[in-house]
């Protein structure tokens, strides 16, 4: 019983293993996807690198298995398969016994014939994909079933007749080319091409590669210079086409037309050919869809690359041929873009801004000026305000004054009487004549000095910053406002501090701030009885400030008044101008400082101004006043 079970058991293992051999999991099932690129040709080629660069990016995003690419170069045109296959097919044989290749990609026809003879043994399963090099015709028939194929032509007949449109009068065409297999299938298919073509057509297979650039280089102006490829000169020396075009290029005295993509920015002024870039996302799609599984109709089984014009505009630009002689919807590349035509928008925007921020500044210019105009006229105005308050200050203080000028007048008066008497007596008394005439000059001086202060506060003059002394404007607050304050009976205090209280400004202006400060304070007191009609008058240095204050007695101002006091226009007095404080506030304003008053019925009014000890700030102007 146990050997029976044993059997069925194996049995049932033999008969899965079986199922799992008959339906083997496919390409699209695995995580993994194997694809090998099998190159018959130099694997650094320029154009195998854009199209194995294509391939491997547009599989690169797919969302089915990953891709794992090997790459295995035969290097055909370099060394034939004959003497190396012997020892290359056991190691292939060896490092691929263990990996599964889902999909080959064959480029260029020997690798094709390799895998025809040797990939099923190689690579048991896998789908094939043929890249056919430009040139390479092949059908339907020499492809395994499940194989398809890209293939291009060598568009030698169109470079050509792009050559002729190009160099309308050329009667001389050169052809180059090697002895390499593909060297001699593009010169057959030139030769098939160019044949029955009008003028003279040269060709030169195989020359050494400094015998050709001298060849070339003699050819005449007008010649049209072919070049197809140069795998390999007479002399077996091997190159890469790219390179000895480059040498030609070079050295050509003609233009010179090629037939490959890559051949464009090395000297070749235009020609007609594929694009690698597009040939490897063709085959990209076909390889995709062997992974997927995907049944391939005729159709897609051959399917060609279409060719396209290309063309550097430097060449062009270097042989003086019209670029507008081109087919329609040729491929101009390397033009010399304009700078409007590059970076047209960023120079637009830099202007408009340039234009904005020009028109900004002049608005901002027109604006200051007008500012400063009216900043001018305001001041003109200040001024003339200021004068007009003097004078009306004049008009108060007229009896003061007359009093002033009438006392010495007096005096003089009086002693020129006594002098007269003197002069009418005996007696030797020139002393006494001595000290008339004294007194005579001294109140002549005195009633001088009355007559130029009073011009001095009424009359026109600059405003002018010099350095004063505080105390010494206020000191002579006895000598402008003593008659005044005795013709009100009021008594007038003044408080000097003890150092000199030194600042920039205008001595007469200071002078009207305190005579208004000092009338407004008078006109408070004026209502008390005579012995409380006091006003306080002193000075004191603050933090980088000098200190005027004046302080009376009277009731104070009324708390709805205190916002409209510094006003112009504003007065509570019957007969006032509203005038005072404002040009008070104004003159102070202008020399940097503050006014403010500070009040209450039971303490009366304190103002107080406050202008900066060193004169650094203030309005600097000089406007008539």
């Amino acid at each position: 019983m146990k050997g029976a079970g044993l059997a069925a058991c194996v049995l049932r293992l033999a008969l899965l293993g079986l199922c799992m051999v008959a339906a083997p999991a496919t390409a699209a099932d695995k995580a993994e996807a194997h694809v090998l690129i099998l190159n018959g040709a130099d694997p650094y080629l320029p154009s195998y690198l854009v199209v194995d660069g294509a391939i491997r990016s547009n599989l690169a995003g797919d969302a089915g298995p990953r891709v794992v690419f090997y790459t295995e170069p035969l290097d055909a045109q370099r060394f034939p398969l004959e003497a190396v296959e012997p020892e290359l097919l056991p190691l292939l044989e060896k490092k691929y016994r263990r990996v599964h290749i889902d999909v080959v990609v064959a480029y260029s026809m020997p690798a094709l014939e390799f895998y025809k003879r040797h990939g099923e043994e190689l690579w048991p399963g896998a789908r094939l994909v043929f890249d056919a090099f430009p040139g390479e015709q092949i059908t339907a028939a020499d492809l395994p079933p499940t194989a398809a194929a890209l293939i291009s032509r060598q568009n030698i007949a169109e470079t050509f007749a792009l050559a002729r449109r190009l160099q309308p009068a050329s009667r001389r065409t050169v052809v180059i080319t090697g002895v390499g297999d593909f060297d001699r299938l593009s010169e057959k298919l030139a030769r098939s091409g160019l044949s029955g073509q009008a003028g003279e057509v040269v060709y030169l297979t195989g020359l050494p590669q400094a015998e050709l650039v001298a060849r070339v280089a003699a050819e005449p102006p007008s010649t049209i210079v072919l070049f197809l490829s140069q795998f390999r000169d007479r002399d077996g020396k091997a190159y890469i086409p790219r390179e000895v075009m480059r040498a030609v290029t070079r050295s050509a005295s003609a233009p010179v037309y090629g037939f490959a993509e890559t051949f464009l920015g090395f000297g070749v002024a235009a020609g007609v050919a594929e694009s690698y870039q597009e040939r490897g996302q063709f085959t990209a799609e076909l390889v995709r869809a062997m992974i997927a599984g995907a049944p391939l109709d005729a159709a897609q089984r051959i399917r060609e690359v279409p060719s396209h014009c290309f063309a550097d505009a430097r060449a062009l630009k270097h042989w003086a041929l019209d670029v507008r002689l081109l087919t329609d919807g040729c491929d101009v590349r390397f033009a010399e873009v304009s700078v409007w035509r590059r970076y047209g928008a960023a120079i637009a925007l830099t202007a408009l801004v340039i234009i904005a921020e020009t028109f900004l500044i002049v608005a901002l210019l027109v604006q200051r000026r007008e500012r400063r105009l009216a900043e001018q006229r305001e001041q003109v105005q200040r001024y003339a305000l200021a004068r007009a308050a003097r004078l009306a200050l004049a008009g108060e203080l007229t009896g003061a004054i007359a009093h002033e000028i009438n006392q010495p007048l007096g005096a003089i008066l009086t002693n020129a009487d006594v002098g007269d008497l003197i002069l009418d007596s005996e007696g030797d008394r020139r002393d006494e004549l001595r000290s008339i005439f004294a007194n005579i000059r001294r109140d002549d001086l005195r009633a001088s000095q009355v007559i130029q202060r009073t011009r001095e506060l009424l009359g026109r003059h600059k405003f002018e910053r010099k350095e004063l002394d505080l105390n010494d404007a206020v000191g002579e607050l006895e000598s402008l406002m003593g008659t005044e304050a005795r013709r009100r009976g009021v008594t007038l205090q003044i408080r000097l501090a003890p150092v000199r209280l030194m600042t920039m400004g205008d001595r007469v202006q200071i002078q009207q701030v305190l005579i208004n400060l000092v009338l407004n304070a008078m006109d408070a007191v004026a209502e008390l009885p005579e012995t409380e009609r006091t006003v306080l008058v002193s000075t004191a240095k603050g933090e980088n400030v000098v200190v005027l204050a004046v302080h009376d007695r009277g009731k104070g101002i009324a708390p709805e008044h205190r916002e409209k006091l510094f006003e112009s226009f504003f007065t509570t007095k019957p007969n006032g101008t509203g005038l005072g404080l404002s040009i008070t506030r104004s003159i102070v304003d202008a020399h940097g400082g503050r006014v403010w008053a500070e009040s209450s019925p039971e303490e009366g009014t304190l103002f107080q101004v406050e202008l900066p000890a060193d004169g650094s700030t203030g309005d600097s102007s000089s406007e008539p006043a």
